[in-house]
């Protein structure tokens, strides 16, 4: 298996292909064409049972056909300056072929990660995640986990917003969370991304803070995205689907860029009720000429609205 981030592509001559060398059972290459554009080569040992597609991958051109004995599929990549990115993309493809010694089910599996892939395109243009985007998916995937014995593995994804931004990190019927992180080393501040991010509404609403702080000993989201795989397989598949689908959607996918996820341990965990009198803009109280803020609040200042974190990770939800 390829290892590192090398360039596979650039010892290559134009207009032609090597064989990739690993415990991979089928046949897959790399290729730079006559044009000396990076690509991929998978051939299917079988022919497509449908050579068409209607997978569109921002920034690669996929090909897939049918000869005479077997199936073609290639990954052209457009620009050779995105070829982390790619290389990223033929990994992840490579650890599915691993995978599968049938080649029916190799391919099926190929087609299903290209099509998360497709979504993660769509919405992401760096390779890389931030720190404070990692920062955010793992805080927010740690209180899934904790909210799951609670509210049932389902009904915790679907409750789970944050890839969308815009809403709370999790809205239940009868209860909203707001998942906030920060650098233990600097203190209990979180930022306030708009007026109506504390705007509670009918519903209950709580801040869950976390403190992190870098360190090997801790996990990565690598390590909480698979530990929540492992809790997810006896799910449905579109459950599960839906859990990868917004893990996408937030900007992570599998394999990506693994030496620049951070480790993080979480040495403070506190739960704040957003009450009426709770230090906060919300848009009534905001001039309508001001159409986006922003504000750092300090939890240390507000603990005459923190609550036990029991009321939230122990307790049924009705008793909130």
């Amino acid at each position: 298996m390829i290892k590192g981030n090398n360039n596979p592509w650039e010892p290559m001559n134009i207009g032609s292909s090597r064989r990739i060398n690993s415990e991979i059972p089928h046949d897959v290459f790399w290729i730079k064409d006559e044009q000396g554009n990076y690509g991929f080569f998978l051939q299917s040992a079988e022919k497509f049972k449908s050579p068409e597609t209607d997978i569109r991958l921002k920034g690669v051109t996929l090909i897939k056909r049918n000869t005479i004995s077997c199936g073609e599929l290639f990954l052209i990549l457009n620009k050779r300056s995105d070829w982390e990115l790619f290389l990223s993309l033929c990994k992840d493809i490579l650890s599915v072929c691993i995978a599968y010694s049938s080649n029916s089910k190799m391919v099926h599996a190929v087609e299903a990660r290209l099509k998360r892939w497709q979504v993660f395109l769509m919405q992401n243009n760096d390779p890389f995640m931030s720190v404070e985007l990692q920062m955010g998916l793992f805080t927010e995937l740690t209180c899934l986990r904790n909210l799951m014995p609670i509210y049932g593995v389902k009904d915790s994804i679907i409750a789970w917003c944050g890839p969308e931004r815009d809403r709370k990190d999790f809205n239940f019927p009868n209860v909203m969370f707001e998942v906030k992180s920060f650098k233990t080393s600097k203190g209990p501040e979180i930022i306030i991304s708009s007026a109506h991010q504390l705007l509670k509404g009918s519903k209950p609403l709580y801040i869950v803070s976390y403190g992190l702080t870098p360190s090997e000993k801790g996990s990565s989201v690598k390590n909480i995205v698979s530990e929540l795989d492992n809790l997810l397989k006896d799910e449905s598949l579109l459950t599960r689907q839906l859990f990868e689908n917004k893990v996408i959607s937030y900007g992570y996918m599998p394999d990506m860029n693994d030496n620049t996820l951070i480790k993080f341990t979480i040495d403070n965990l506190r739960v704040f009720e957003i009450t009426d009198d709770f230090p906060r803009l919300v848009p009534q109280h905001v001039p309508s000429e001001i159409i986006k803020l922003n504000y750092t609040l300090d939890l240390e200042l507000c603990k005459k609205h923190e609550r036990l974190t029991s009321a939230i990770f122990k307790e049924h939800p009705k008793r909130l």
